[in-house]
């Protein structure tokens, strides 16, 4: 049997019965928080400008705006909500991917979700099975990115997977919809840390979503696009993509499960929370100013770099991919918080002065072998050093958050409480997180969509 036949056959037959209890219980966790970035991304510079978007072109009343109060087409609605849930960069992480996952997936289930009046149960049974697309498809890409966005590229597969369980599509048209998503996935890497970031995943959500509608409706395409050897991995990963690992073991356990998702504490790259959870932990147990400083060695693994490739930031959105504008800010304002990533504080004089003395230097990733938990995980070791002669060291295998290190229920949902709170009544909130920590029992979307389609009040960020 062929890769994605083997895939389109998983993604079929499973169904809710066959979810382990505590995939279950996570899966909704992993809901509420997207709410909750979504809900807070309309507040972002880039979640005005796409809301506005949505407004002048919007072309239908199918689905809701997350956190917009209007209604527009299933695909507008997807790409959207998308670029929502992205805008802040802190929606969850599948751990071993390096890669976002809610963002591209749920917003095309729950766009389809609502139109076709589907259960709590369908949602939950579609979502869980696309995460575990996404996680098997990063999987066989054995860590390369080859100067592509990965949440982008794997979202738009497991998005067009997902929608096409939750429109019970044949084992045939889900092929299809994966042969046709492999043709629409896009994004770059060179567009971290600006806004077209947040915007490649909304494009994900809504390839997804058309490449299932279009296989339903009997558009054809290659039916084995990730297992041929011509096919995606070769295009996108010139040969280095390992087909059999999409398949080996594909559920067993689900990904949701093991390794697990990240809930993100931060509203910037993954990558640099290690550090900045050591930083803050030293700044805070030993009284340290910015003005004490003499320098700062960060230790990282070999992708840091590749990635956080902003030295001097100028804008809110390279401050979200620049290891030093992190550490310095985490060591001035003893935290990273959304004001964190605005243009104003990033360019403060004092910062700005600062970046210099921060000095990212790379392990290789046999040198963590020790400390890491497991293979995915991001250490890091930091050293302060004071003018008065003083040193401070700490060092963490990864970041409060991740799988090893994961937040309870209870921190779960303050960070979607403080995050929803930024638009949403403190009401209207808790009756929306309520529904999401029960979606097993409700029959339909309509009350989860409406409370969460508030219209917002505050300000995009400067």
């Amino acid at each position: 049997m062929k890769v994605t036949e083997r895939i389109a056959n998983f993604m079929a037959k499973a169904g809710f019965d066959d979810l382990p209890q505590e995939a279950i219980v996570r899966a909704k966790m992993l809901v509420l928080d997207f709410l909750g970035v979504t809900i807070a991304g309309t507040a972002s510079p880039i979640g005005e400008i796409i809301v506005r978007f949505g407004r002048e072109t919007k072309d239908g009343r199918a689905a809701t705006v997350i956190g917009a109060g209007f209604k527009t087409s299933i695909p507008s609605a997807a790409f959207i909500n998308g670029t929502l849930a992205h805008a802040l960069d802190i929606d969850d992480t599948a751990a071993g991917t390096v890669a976002h996952p809610n963002a591209p997936v749920l917003p095309a289930l729950l766009a389809l979700g609502e139109k076709y009046k589907v259960s709590g149960k369908e949602l939950l049974t579609a979502y869980i099975l696309g995460l575990e697309v996404f996680y098997r498809v990063a999987l066989a890409s054995q860590g390369h990115m080859m100067g592509w966005h990965r949440t982008s590229v794997f979202g738009t597969i497991a998005a067009a997977a997902a929608a096409a369980r939750l429109m019970n599509l044949s084992v045939e048209q889900i092929r299809a919809a994966i042969g046709i998503s492999t043709s629409l996935a896009a994004g770059l890497q060179l567009n971290f840390g600006t806004m077209t970031k947040a915007i490649q995943v909304g494009n994900a959500s809504r390839s997804g979503l058309v490449a299932a509608i279009l296989a339903k409706e009997g558009c054809t395409a290659n039916l084995d696009t990730l297992g041929d050897p011509k096919g995606f991995g070769y295009a996108f990963y010139s040969g280095k993509f390992i087909a059999e690992k999409a398949v080996t073991e594909i559920g067993k356990p689900f990904s949701i499960v093991f390794p697990g998702n990240a809930m993100k504490i931060y509203p910037c790259c993954g990558l640099a929370h290690s550090p900045a959870d050591v930083t803050l932990r030293l700044v805070r147990e030993h009284d340290i100013a910015l003005e004490q400083v003499e320098k700062v060695e960060v230790y990282t693994e070999e992708l840091t770099p590749q990635v956080l490739v902003y030295h001097q930031p100028k804008t809110d959105y390279e401050g979200k991919y620049s290891l030093e504008y992190i550490i310095a800010a985490a060591i001035l304002d003893r935290g990273v918080r959304q004001e964190t990533f605005t243009y104003s504080m990033v360019n403060r004089p004092e910062i700005q002065a600062f970046l210099g003395k921060v000095e990212g230097r790379v392990r290789s990733d046999a040198e963590w072998a020790n400390m890491r938990l497991h293979p995915w995980n991001h250490p890091a070791r930091v050293v302060i050093k004071l003018k008065d002669g003083r040193t401070y060291s700490g060092e963490a295998p990864c970041a409060r958050g991740y799988p090893d290190m994961p937040l309870t229920a209870e921190e779960v949902i303050s960070k979607y409480r403080d995050l929803a709170g930024l638009v949403l009544p403190a009401q209207e909130a808790e009756r929306l997180s309520q529904l999401a920590l029960t979606l097993e029992a409700q029959k339909g979307l309509a009350k989860l969509m409406d409370l969460a389609s508030a219209k917002p009040t505050v300000k995009a960020q400067t």
